[in-house]
């Protein structure tokens, strides 16, 4: 039964689309099931309002239909004409034109609206207006929506697809039509029978005053590929005679584009040199999207794409003779400015920016001069002449190979200037990147030493960026030498007249006495001083001090306790032995130790990072400040993108830019393993600790009152009693004292807290070493202090371990899974192969070289295929110091005599006080 209840339809335009509901006669809205079926009983696109959404507007109900559905609604009424159902409001008197729009929708018989085509792809049917601006928006947005929903395919929708989707291009054309036909045929809506096409050709001066030449120039589309210049018709063929209406047309088209190419009332054939430069650059581009085609001079695409470079070209001062130059030293430079094979200098660049023209002929090339590029051109020399040309940023342009890369400081004014080096600076930089081409040296006469030949390179390295002004970083490994190289470096200085004052070497406490020792062994004739302890030389009597040294040695908490005083001159070279200890920047310590004036600043260290980049960056802030930025700049240009990212391009860059002035050498390297012996002896000297030296100086007091007394059996005894109870002293407190569960152990003993060094440097550079004394209470804590230290197991083998547990040891430490492994010297001074050890340390002394000797080939034998560095701790001021001097001075003589340290109890009193510093 039809439902007999009057509907009326209703359609509005939302935001969505079309919105469609129904309405009861009283005007009240009505629900979609109550009348859907019956408005789209003939509707089959939407399979008859099964697939249409419902929505709901403003508290109605009904369905959302988009333009082209809402089109064939309005044009085909599709509701069931036998239910009572209308369609009613302002839509309704657009059915019956929307109704003969329909015929030419479907077949495709409709062409571009040129008036309504600046605002959106709109079309319309020829010979049929559409009068009603709601129906030819809806008609043109039905047929875009149908043309990306690709669901009509005939000649007439693929042309409409090809003008859609070049819509850009076809909006363009407007501004050159003179006319609807005229646009259709460029747009190629409409076939153009025109037998030719027409262009333009910009031709260049052959003079210098002439004017550039504006040719309207003729093709034909067919045939012998010729051009033809139109002047007059009279200059075209005669079979075109008949087009030149369409000629005049097109060059009014072209100024329509391009209004300044018609004067008075006559398109223009010749341009100034400004306007050629209009047209090169902007108007060109115009015509040319416009689909004409332009011709212009063969040089110019070239031109275009070659960006005009500035440059500055480095220049050796006339009166140069020193060559020193240091990271904030001013070079000198010319401007230098190069386009397109044309090099000029400033003044030559200058004087063609007074002649205000754009395009100029040098010797027959062409070159640009554009506003922006010299505006850009005063803006960078004006910064760069300002605040000068620093010797870092030519530095950090050459090692990075491009002058485009991020290279130099952000706040740099040279970032986007090519720095061009002469002949002078090219060999400069060669010597610094090759440390074969630095020149050679001859070695102090007054050093007690034969140098290896890779020490021999590093000193004139040393030497060769001292004159240049640039601080170093000698970064050998542990036991090439690093103290051999600064000791001959200062004595070459002293001996060749270089000093200005003396230098000051900032080292560990721990190592202070070792440094005292080495300079007397090698270069005794260097005033060494040292800057220590609570009687140390301070105000007045600190400048007689300083008058009184060639070399002053001090620690770095004393560096920082003193800054003051110690920044009151300016030092002829600061040099740090254990560089690492400033690494953290921000600590006051590394604050200190980097602001101290120096004219040469040198950092030794086997660890020149151990964790992060910015560790590298503070030892580099104390040798070169500000070479690699402040520390903002440096995390931000390389920490965080090397750290977080990994950029293999970074860290390359800052390789590159560190390389100069870090020289490391490692036992691996075949140079140096060549020259390098296969054993290696060096000692540590340790002074003794406040408590230790009281220790000490009571027990010699009141043993040398009891040894007066006594003779034979009885006094050797009684002093190999005291003897070894100062060794125990010189080990630690806490083994003499006999404690228990000691405190405080590393800070107690100076020979501890350098074990502990000692033992970092050698797990740095993956090592691994054999510790050896005579004391198992020694053994043990060392091992439990080891332990807490480094969070590993640490093996002790002495006379109490079985066999079994034994043999496991040795092949644990010989397999590599354990690095560090303490021997009592009775249990593994002999018969043990242990070659898996490349360092032995004897912490303590036995006064029997054949007994240490043997503990030493326990690495040092037939297997051992590296380097074998021995290391002996010896404490100064003590027995032990004298003890070992008179085996140094017997030692060649007496290889064969001194096998047991039986020798040490047949001492005179008077030979014994001196032995125990008395």
């Amino acid at each position: 039964m039809i439902n007999q209840t009057e509907v009326t339809i209703r359609l509005q335009h939302v935001s969505q689309g079309w919105f469609l509901w129904g309405e009861d006669d009283s005007g009240t809205p009505l629900s979609v099931t109550s009348w859907k079926r019956n408005a789209f009983t003939w509707h089959s696109t939407s399979f008859y309002g099964t697939f249409l959404k419902e929505a709901t507007f403003e508290g109605k109900q009904g369905v959302m239909l988009t333009n082209a559905q809402a089109f064939e609604y309005i044009a085909n009424k599709p509701m069931n004409s036998f239910a009572h159902i209308q369609m009613n409001g302002p839509i309704t008197a657009l059915t019956e034109d929307a109704n003969e729009l329909w015929d030419a929708f479907i077949s495709g018989s409709f062409v571009p609206d040129m008036e309504r085509w600046s605002q959106q792809p709109s079309w319309k049917v020829q010979n049929t207006p559409i009068e009603d601006d709601t129906l030819a928006s809806l008609f043109s947005t039905a047929v875009n929506e149908s043309i990306l929903q690709d669901n009509r395919s005939n000649d007439g929708w693929e042309d409409a697809k090809r003008l859609y989707e070049h819509y850009d291009f076809t909006k363009r054309q407007l501004d050159a039509a003179l006319h609807e036909e005229d646009w259709l045929r460029k747009i190629g809506y409409i076939e153009d029978d025109l037998p030719f096409t027409i262009g333009l050709r910009l031709q260049e001066p052959q003079e210098e005053f002439e004017m550039w030449k504006l040719e309207t120039i003729v093709t034909p589309k067919r045939g012998a590929h010729r051009i033809y210049v139109y002047e007059s018709i009279d200059s075209l063929p005669k079979r075109w005679h008949d087009y030149e209406e369409r000629i005049l047309e097109t060059q009014e088209g072209f100024s329509k584009l391009v209004p300044w190419l018609k004067e008075d009332e006559m398109f223009r054939s010749e341009l100034f040199e400004t306007e050629a430069w209009n047209f090169l650059t902007e108007a060109s581009n115009e015509l040319l999207a416009a689909g004409i085609t332009i011709l212009l001079p063969s040089w110019w695409q070239n031109l275009k794409a070659t960006k005009p470079k500035l440059r500055v070209q480095l220049k050796q001062n006339a009166t140069q003779t020193q060559s020193f130059f240091g990271m904030n030293t001013l070079v000198n430079f010319d401007w230098r400015i190069s386009t397109n094979g044309i090099d000029l200098s400033e003044s030559e660049f200058f004087e063609l920016v007074e002649q205000n023209k754009r395009l100029f002929n040098i010797n027959g090339q062409w070159m640009r001069l554009d506003p922006a590029f010299i505006e850009e051109v005063r803006k960078l020399m004006n910064r760069a002449d300002k605040y000068g040309l620093e010797m870092k940023d030519v530095l950090q342009q050459h090692l990075s190979n491009t002058a485009e890369a991020e290279i130099v400081e952000e706040d740099s004014p040279f970032t986007d200037i090519e720095i061009e080096l002469d002949g002078y600076y090219e060999e400069l930089f060669q010597k610094l990147l090759h440390i074969g081409d630095i020149p050679k040296v001859d070695v102090p006469s007054a050093l007690n030493a034969t140098l290896r030949p890779y020490q021999q390179h590093g000193i004139e390295w040393l030497l060769y960026l001292r004159k240049l002004g640039f601080g170093a970083l000698l970064a050998d490994d542990m036991g090439l030498g690093k103290s051999i190289q600064t000791i001959t470096y200062l004595l070459y200085i002293k001996e060749n007249n270089l000093q200005t004052g003396p230098a000051l070497i900032v080292a560990p406490t721990s190592v202070l006495g070792n440094w005292q020792k080495e300079f007397e062994r090698f270069a005794p004739n260097l005033r060494v001083q040292l800057h220590y302890g609570s009687n140390r030389a301070k105000d007045e009597s600190f400048k007689d001090f300083l008058q009184s040294a060639d070399v002053i040695l001090t620690s770095y908490a004393l560096a920082q306790l003193d800054e003051e005083e110690l920044s009151t001159l300016c030092w002829d070279a600061v040099i740090l032995d254990e560089a690492q200890n400033i690494k953290n920047p921000h600590t006051k310590q590394s604050k200190a130790v980097r602001n101290l004036p120096a004219n040469h600043k040198i950092a030794l260290t086997g660890t020149p990072m151990e964790n992060r980049l910015a560790e590298l960056w503070s030892i580099f802030d104390f040798i070169n400040h500000g070479y690699l930025g402040s520390l903002g700049q440096f995390q931000h240009r390389f920490v965080s993108p090397i750290e977080k990212d990994r950029d293999e391009g970074k860290i390359q860059q800052v390789q590159r830019f560190i390389s100069p002035f870090l020289l490391r050498r490692t036992k691996k390297d075949q140079t140096v393993a060549l020259n390098l012996p296969d054993k290696q002896e060096q000692k540590a000297y340790c002074p003794l600790t406040g408590e230790q030296a009281s220790l000490y100086e009571q027990l010699v007091q009141d043993t040398l009152q009891n040894v007066e007394g006594l003779s034979g059996i009885e006094r050797r005894g009684f002093i190999l009693l005291m003897l070894n109870k100062l060794k125990q002293i010189c080990n630690h407190p806490a083994l003499y004292l006999k404690e228990t569960e000691p405190k405080d152990i590393i800070e107690r003993s100076m020979k501890t807290s350098t074990l502990m060094e000692l033992i970092e440097n050698i797990k740095d550079q993956n090592e691994s070493c054999l510790i050896f004394t005579q004391y198992i209470g020694m053994g043990n804590m060392l091992k439990n202090v080891l332990e807490e230290h480094f969070g590993q197991r640490v093996l002790f083998l002495n006379g109490s371990v079985p066999k079994k547990e034994r043999d496991k040891m040795i092949e644990q430490f010989q397999n590599g899974t354990y690095d560090i492994f303490i021997l009592s010297l009775k249990a593994g001074g002999t018969g043990l192969n242990l070659t898996a050890a490349n360092h032995v340390i004897h912490y303590d002394r036995w006064w029997n070289p054949a007994v240490e000797n043997q503990a030493t080939d326990r690495a040092y034998r037939i297997g051992q295929k590296r380097f074998v560095h021995v290391h002996k701790l010896i404490t100064t001021g003590t027995l032990e110091e004298k003890i070992d001097e008179m085996l140094e001075r017997k030692q060649s003589l007496n290889n064969a005599v001194i096998t047991t340290d039986s020798w040490m109890t047949e001492l005179s009193t008077d030979e014994l006080k001196e032995l125990l510093g008395v």
